[in-house]
């Protein structure tokens, strides 16, 4: 009997961590349904069609970043794998699901080391229902990649910090190589990691060797990559559109981390109640639990504020590069940090009532996510739609912005199209023009020859010179038809007959598009 009970005891004491990995399956499976459910409706729009024109270049090009796109090459050039599977919206959508899905039993593990396994389980769940996690999941942008990474270099730091071997630290040291070359902002994740050990130096030096060996190994792998970042930053901080954030915009990164674009405007505000005042009682509680959980919840914090405070000053001092989604990689920290303040609601407060709070909030932004497309992003799918169905022999389409550029490659690929790249120049540099479609050419040398102009305008991103083009285009041209989407960023479509224009009234030439060579 007691050579039984002996061989049973083992088994016994793993049995609460064996029911709480049964639990992670349910979970898997719901935060699945919500990654493929609708993953194909909406039409890509301007960011997702740039993955796509890139993931379609060869693999070595990608990864020299010889095609030159802002962003580190790692999604590309596992995006340009994934696309054999099918170049469908759900297609090139399903490989961020994929990782969204992937994120979760690394979430749990980490809640679970790091707290208890019910922690773990409350840290899964939120992790697979959170409107951010779902709505990156289902978009062909890298973010749900840097979301996984991230939760994977937390991961390594936390067996490198508890073990004594150096092999974890080569690891860890080979996660945040993978990371920076997913996201440049794992930077400001090292400052933490850093600033950590420092704190903890009195109590365990032994680490900081390990810490200096993984720097070490993620210099050698990044080293190469250097010159491109160093480009591409330079590149953003003089050129991109991103203008200097508020001293509260942090607050409001706070609440976007959570809901990100699915949260109705009339319940924005009460979301943001429910946010930090959820972050600031539980920052609280913090502070009065035990010395091990304490510094493991400093840390969390410091992964969450590190790379908000720093890009803030940053926008201030030298350039804007404050962009809310660009903090995908803090949202794992994030997400442990408020699953650990579950496990404070048997306290006496107010977190009981502002959890339910937000998961009421929760659930009617992803149902406003799904069955309500975002503004933000115009219906290009129905614009192609309408181009192919009336396109005639004689057409030309011709764009003033590459916000429509783009997605009309993909949903209409052999339409002879044209950009005019003139003021304010294309966000695109003019060397991308020569892998990412047609070159430019005077509207003069579009229409030649030709019997009917589409003309593509996007309203809010035009300019006065613009305005002025198509006024000529206008006066010279006769409309025969014209479609207009309205939304935050509306589309409208618009067609012209070339027969019977006035050949001796050509086009102000300071108006017309530059080729790019």
């Amino acid at each position: 009997m007691r050579c039984t009970l002996s061989r049973l005891k083992p088994w016994l004491t793993q049995l609460p961590q064996i029911e709480s990995r049964l639990w992670l399956v349910p979970i898997l499976i719901l935060a699945l349904a919500l990654r493929l459910f609708r993953l194909g409706t909406n039409s890509l729009w301007f960011d997702e069609a740039f993955s796509w024109i890139v993931a379609r270049r060869p693999a070595w090009a990608i990864l020299t970043q010889r095609i030159a796109p802002i962003l580190p090459p790692l999604y590309h050039f596992l995006l340009h794998f994934w696309i054999r599977l099918g170049e469908n919206a759900f297609a090139l959508r399903s490989f961020s699901a994929l990782c969204g899905l992937l994120t979760i039993p690394v979430m749990y593990t980490l809640g679970r080391e790091l707290f208890t396994p019910a922690i773990g389980l409350a840290v899964a769940l939120l992790t697979a229902v959170l409107p951010f996690q779902v709505y990156f999941a289902q978009e062909a942008r890298p973010y749900a990649l840097v979301v996984l990474l991230s939760a994977l270099t937390l991961w390594a730091f936390v067996r490198s910090w508890r073990g004594t071997a150096y092999g974890p630290w080569v690891g860890f040291g080979l996660l945040t190589a993978l990371s920076l070359y997913a996201h440049y902002f794992t930077v400001f994740s090292l400052v933490a990691f850093h600033g950590f050990a420092l704190l903890a130096w009195p109590r365990d030096r032994r680490c900081w060797r390990g810490l200096l060996l993984s720097d070490l190994v993620a210099m050698v792998l990044v080293g190469p990559h250097l010159p491109s970042a160093w480009a591409q930053t330079y590149q953003v901080a003089t050129h991109f559109w991103l203008s200097p954030p508020s001293p509260l915009q942090p607050l409001k990164t706070l609440d976007y981390l959570l809901f990100s674009h699915t949260t109705p405007l009339f319940l924005v505000p009460v979301a943001l109640f429910f946010t930090l005042s959820i972050f600031a009682i539980v920052t609280w509680e913090a502070t009065r639990a035990c010395d091990k959980t304490r510094w493991w919840l400093l840390l969390l914090l410091a992964l969450v504020l590190t790379p908000i405070l720093v890009a803030l000053l940053l926008s201030w001092l030298i350039a804007p590069v404050y962009l809310d989604r660009s903090f995908s990689l803090v949202t794992p920290a994030y997400v442990l940090f408020l699953g650990w303040g579950l496990a404070q609601l048997a306290r006496r407060s107010p977190l009981p009532l502002l959890y339910g709070g937000l998961a009421v909030v929760v659930v009617i932004s992803l149902g406003n996510h799904y069955f309500k497309p975002d503004p933000a992003k115009p219906p290009f799918r129905k614009v192609g739609v309408v181009l192919r169905g009336d396109w005639q022999e004689g057409d030309v389409l011709l764009h003033l912005h590459d916000s429509s550029y783009l997605p009309i490659l993909y949903y209409a690929p052999e339409l002879e199209s044209y950009l005019l790249n003139n003021d304010p120049d294309a966000w695109l540099p003019p060397y991308t023009w020569q892998w990412a479609g047609q070159r430019v050419s005077s509207l003069d040398e579009v229409v030649a020859g030709k019997l009917r102009l589409w003309l593509v305008v996007m309203p809010g991103r035009i300019n006065d010179r613009q305005e002025e083009l198509l006024a000529q285009i206008k006066a010279r041209y006769e409309e025969k038809k014209e479609w207009g989407w309205p939304a935050v960023d509306p589309v409208e479509l618009r067609l012209y007959n070339l027969s019977g224009a006035d050949a001796n009234s050509p086009m102000d030439m300071s108006l017309a598009c530059r080729v790019c060579r």
